[in-house]
């Protein structure tokens, strides 16, 4: 796997294993075994282990991802733990999937369990690469079934798709967000158990044809994850780090004129970078750079791989001018001191205001000092005589002086893990 940010190759393990559930986890298949026809069930249960001719390996969402021709090539899953997944109860799968269209066909199918243009017992995620569609079908029989469709982002890659059942609820996700979703009075029974589930082969040559492109990271739980769980599979593959709030929220961030911040990128395939506007990027060629604005700008970034493939991603950065705020510290009223690199320490938002600057304190409830500086500049890291101090709400008090008169801002602060 290529990244353009090194410490992410250091991290990639550790952040997929915690972001990857593991309750209910049947089988998770990394495709990470270079050139082999033994698809090697991660969770340790090598009963589970599929098959594939699909030989070619190359870059992933997480380390590599396995390769389909868009021909005759397969992965075959056929164990029981895999199959009785497919039945009437709770279940979910997720999977990222990187598509290529060279044979223009209307219609791919990634992966099934389902007999030939059956509607018996079915279950199949469909791809349309011309509409950027993906389309799931969940079927018993002709009077009993699920077609959930949603488009896909054209200014992404690679995507996530998540499939949820929980009750009579059926959930179609796509890059980490619930996008359709149906419910039945009954429980659709999709029960095939001499079906193997496979990656690769059309489900219905009448409509389908085979799956062109990359799969990585399949995943096969037999319970409902929550939104929140599928959430959290979703690696951001090729976008901006900086800035991320939340999913299906815009990126963005605010500095103060004349300051910078260094750009660092999720985990890409991406061999080319650029940046638009150039105005204020050190390196508009290089994902992983400094960013120097001197008016509120929208920089977008187009990483393109190997494959031609080119994945888009913004972020607005607000560029303030301390002259124009008024003489006022600006405090979080929380933070998280865990050294996971966001939001870790406490201090002043707004330095450069405080001219006059007096001192910054923060103490407990009982009134002892557990923090003092006369910089605006220093930042508190949550410690106290060496240690981390535990969960809870502080106060902090803020002096400085505005045009010669001393002012005094106080409030409370949550410590938070």
């Amino acid at each position: 796997m290529k990244y353009w940010w090194i410490l992410f190759v250091l991290s990639a393990a550790s952040i997929r294993t915690l972001a990857q559930p593991t309750f209910g986890l049947v089988a998770f298949y990394s495709f990470d075994d270079d050139a082999d026809s033994i698809l090697v069930d991660k969770t340790g249960n090598f009963s589970n282990n599929g098959f594939s001719n699909a030989l070619i390996r190359d870059c992933g969402v997480v380390g590599d991802a396995i390769r389909f021709n868009g021909n005759d090539q397969f992965a075959r899953f056929g164990s029981s733990p895999v199959k009785n997944i497919f039945g009437t109860e709770d279940f979910s799968i997720s999977f990222y999937f990187k598509a290529f269209n060279s044979n223009v066909v209307n219609t791919q199918t990634i992966l099934s369990k389902r007999d030939n243009c059956s509607i018996d017992n079915a279950f199949a995620v469909r791809f349309s690469p011309l509409t950027k569609n993906i389309n799931l079908l969940v079927s018993e029989d002709a009077s009993l079934s699920t077609i959930l469709s949603a488009p896909v982002d054209d200014k992404k890659c690679w995507h996530h798709v998540a499939v949820v059942r929980k009750g009579t609820i059926i959930t179609l996700f796509v890059d980490g967000l619930s996008v359709q979703q149906d419910f039945k009075n009954t429980r659709i029974d999709i029960s095939s158990d001499n079906l193997p589930l496979l990656v690769g082969p059309s489900s219905c040559l009448a409509t389908d044809g085979p799956f062109e492109g990359f799969l990585d990271e399949l995943l096969l739980y037999d319970r409902a994850l929550t939104d929140d769980e599928v959430a959290s599979i979703y690696l951001r593959p090729d976008q901006i780090g900086n800035g991320f709030i939340e999913l299906g929220f815009p990126k963005d961030t605010i500095l103060f004129l004349g300051n910078s911040f260094s750009t660092f990128i999720t985990g890409t395939c991406a061999d080319e970078a650029v940046w638009s506007p150039f105005t204020g990027v050190s390196d508009p060629t290089s994902a992983v750079t400094t960013i120097t604005p001197e008016v509120t700008t929208t920089y977008t970034l187009q990483l393109t791989d190997n494959f031609n493939c080119t994945a888009t991603d913004q972020i607005l950065v607000t560029v303030i001018d301390p002259a124009d705020l008024e003489c006022k510290a600006f405090l979080p009223n929380a933070f998280t001191p865990d050294g996971d690199g966001r939001n870790d320490e406490f201090g002043i938002d707004n330095p450069y205001v405080m001219t006059d600057f007096i001192s910054l304190e923060v103490f407990d409830r009982w009134g002892n000092r557990m923090f003092f500086s006369d910089d605006p500049f220093l930042r508190w890291d949550g410690s106290f005589r060496g240690a981390l101090i535990n969960p809870g709400v502080l106060l902090f008090k803020v002096r400085y002086r505005c045009g010669g008169e001393e002012k005094i801002q106080s409030g409370s602060l949550t410590v938070l893990r």
